[in-house]
Parts: C-alpha cells; sequence; structure tokens
C-alpha cells in the first residue's frame, strides 16, 4: 500500500480512532473526521469492557504501546459473574477457561478515549466538523461537510455510531429510522470505593432481579463503572420521581448487597440515563462502492456481552488490513470493502443474536420466568456455561 492511499474516517468514537491506527499501522493516509467539538469528542458516560480479542488487536497496533496504556489505566477483567438478587452465585466466569490469567480491561471511556487520541499524530483527527454528504466519482469519493468545505480520498468509512449520517446517505436518506427498542432503559456512572468494601474474589459482577439487574466492574484506580437496567416504556425519565438516585434506590432497595451500598455513595449529577436500543443486521453487504461502515453504524448491538465496542475495534483492524492488499485498481477498491463487509458479517450476526438472547433471559419480568432462569443457570456445569462466551475470543488477529 502506498502512502497516497487515503482513507477518510467519519467517526471519533472507540472504532474511527482505532481504525485511524491501524491505518497508519498499514502505511495507509487517514483523515478523521467528527461533529463534535474534541472536549465532547473525548467524553462518554460509564466504562467499557476491552476484552481479550479486541485486546489482541491493540497489541498489534503501536508496537503494543495502546494495551500497555489501557492495563495502566484500567482495571484486569477477572473473576466475576451473575449472581441472583439476593446475592446467590447463578454462573461465576474466570479467566481460564480462555487460558490466560485475565479477560482484558476496562476503563472509563473518556480515560479510553483520550488514550487513542493522544497516541495519533495530531493532524490526523479533525474536531467539530460535521458529516452532510459524499460523491462517489468511480476513481474517487468526494466528501462535503456542513462548513462547506470538501476533501477527497480513496475509500469513505462511517464510523459514526448508531445513528450514522454515512449510512443514511448510502441509503439515499437525510436521517436513519429510529433503531429497535430492547423495552430496557439503562443508568451508567462510576463511584470511587475509598469508602465501600466489595468482594475481593471478583472484579465484576452482576445481580438479576425480575425486570431489572444491576452490575459493576472495576476500571482502575479504586474505582469501579456501574450499570444499571430497567424494563420501561421507551423515552422516559425520572423527573417524576424525583431524579435519578430516587429511582435507582426505589427500583433496587431489595437487593442484595453491595447494590444499596453503591447506589448511597453515586453522584446524582454524575449519572446517565438512556433507552437500550439495536438494529438488525445488514447481512453481508454494508456499502456500496468506495463507501464501507463499521462498529455500530453497521451493527449496533444489546450491551449485554460487553462486546460492542471490541466488535467494531475488530472492524478497524481487519478493514486496513484487507486495504493493504490493494492492487492499484479502480475495481479492486470496492470487491475489497464487499469482502471484508462480508468476512464480518457472520460473527456480528452471531454476536447480535446471543446479545438479544441474553438479554431476554436477563430481564426476565415474571416470577415463573425468573425462577427458570436462575434454577437454569444454577443446575448447568461451569464448563458447559462457558460455552455460550467462549467463541468469543477466539478471534486472533494476523499481522
Amino acid at each position: 500500500m502506498t502512502s497516497e492511499f487515503k482513507v477518510i474516517i467519519i467517526g471519533g468514537g472507540m472504532g474511527g480512532l482505532t481504525l485511524a491506527h491501524a491505518c497508519l499501522n498499514q502505511g495507509i493516509s487517514v483523515e478523521l473526521y467528527d461533529k463534535r467539538d474534541l472536549k465532547t469528542m473525548l467524553s462518554g458516560p460509564g466504562g467499557i469492557f476491552i476484552q481479550h480479542n479486541a485486546l489482541r488487536v491493540y497489541k498489534l497496533l503501536n508496537s503494543g504501546q495502546l494495551s500497555q496504556r489501557f492495563y495502566q489505566q484500567g482495571g484486569k477483567i477477572l473473576k466475576g459473574g451473575f449472581f441472583s438478587q439476593t446475592g446467590e452465585p447463578l454462573y461465576i466466569n474466570s479467566p481460564e477457561f480462555i487460558r490466560e490469567d485475565n479477560l482484558g480491561v476496562c476503563l472509563l471511556r473518556p480515560e479510553l478515549q483520550q488514550i487513542l487520541f493522544e497516541t495519533l499524530p495530531p493532524e490526523i483527527v479533525h474536531p467539530g466538523v460535521a458529516f452532510e454528504n459524499f460523491q462517489d466519482t468511480g476513481n474517487q469519493v468526494r466528501v462535503s461537510f456542513s462548513d462547506g468545505r470538501t476533501v477527497e480520498g480513496d475509500i469513505l468509512v462511517g464510523a459514526d455510531g448508531l445513528y450514522s449520517k454515512v449510512r443514511a446517505r448510502l441509503q439515499g436518506q437525510e436521517r436513519l429510522e429510529e433503531p429497535v427498542y430492547s423495552g430496557t432503559c439503562c443508568w451508567r456512572g462510576y463511584f470511587n470505593t475509598s469508602s465501600l468494601s466489595l468482594d475481593s474474589r471478583y472484579s465484576w459482577a452482576e445481580f438479576w432481579g425480575q425486570g431489572h439487574r444491576f452490575g459493576y466492574f472495576d476500571v482502575g484506580g479504586g474505582r469501579f463503572a456501574f450499570y444499571a437496567f430497567n424494563n420501561t416504556s421507551a423515552g422516559g425519565n425520572d423527573d417524576a420521581v424525583g431524579g435519578s438516585l430516587k429511582a435507582l434506590r426505589s427500583i433496587f432497595q431489595d437487593y442484595a448487597d453491595p447494590i444499596p451500598a453503591i447506589i448511597n455513595i453515586l453522584d446524582p449529577e454524575k449519572i446517565y440515563r438512556d433507552d437500550i436500543v439495536d438494529r438488525p443486521p445488514l447481512g453481508s453487504q454494508w456499502g456500496q462502492g468506495r463507501v464501507t461502515l463499521i462498529g455500530d453504524a453497521a451493527h449496533p448491538v444489546l450491551p449485554t456481552l460487553g462486546q460492542g465496542g471490541c466488535m467494531a475495534v475488530e472492524d478497524g483492524f481487519e478493514l486496513a488490513k484487507q486495504l493493504s492488499v490493494h492492487t492499484g485498481s479502480e475495481d479492486n477498491i470496492s470487491e475489497l470493502l464487499r469482502e471484508f463487509e462480508a468476512h464480518r458479517s457472520q460473527r456480528v450476526t452471531r454476536v447480535f443474536n446471543t446479545s438479544r438472547q441474553i438479554a431476554t433471559l436477563a430481564q426476565a419480568d415474571t416470577a415463573i420466568g425468573c425462577w427458570l432462569r436462575n434454577w437454569i443457570y444454577k443446575l448447568t456445569p461451569t464448563r458447559l456455561a462457558d460455552l455460550q462466551f467462549k467463541w468469543l475470543f477466539d478471534y486472533q488477529p494476523k499481522p
């Protein structure tokens, strides 16, 4: 691949920034644009899992410096599992099931974004520039922005998330149709453990109730991120009950320790609530011509497996690797992009389906449904229960 070949990325989230790193790793020129100002682009609620399948990518980028930074900043994913509302273990997972001493690392989203951004050359990322449209001229793609500027490159990648404008333009729309609501809202944030005693055996835990669940995980520096789900109508807020903190206390007051104790130390100003949504898979073709998509722009999934960001990381690496074999033929570019999409479609579709299946179990909202769920998990041998997750870690990126 020659340096004259240029990739234009729209979207400065985890997927877009990782793709920029992967392109540079392959000697590909890249420019990234995001409509948000830099401060907003580097922000985000709660924490995120970078599991070993994604970490294997980062170990191949920047001479392994990114993965080293993540471990220095975040918290290792060690032993953890699912518990009933009363604190009874349902399924305990240990890193040994993938023959590693940890399953990856968790970080607060702003800290992850900051590391990915500051380790790129400063001229690569252009915040505060909103994508407007593109034109595939056959031998290039011309990208226009709302401030009137235009840039040209060899391919355009939409890494602009759930409401991707690149995807909308591919479909001839101004904006995408609404995503599919899961029936569940989520609160997210983080807390400091200095005034709280957590079970030191677990770096993460998720407690399952009837129509709601609460989880937390280590993000390093004595801090833990939390998330809480509740079955409810779309578009709701907590104003009627006096705010998010009161809503959480009401829903989770009967949970076993440490859940009520965690809620009591949360800062109400730092709790973020949104509705949980996804979109059905696009199949084996995500783009057309010189335009493709990665991450949530192509395949948003429910957060049940903690693999949404990891899939974007895999996408970015595999796309850059695919482009590295570009022969210089104009027809070759479109073929490479369609091959990339077809190659990724089966895995991301499986993640989509599995995420929905486990979310349905975790959010069971009838007494009999919860009893059956808990009974099944308790009676299933751990080695068999591990199989529902082991395939996720089989991904082995090749340099």
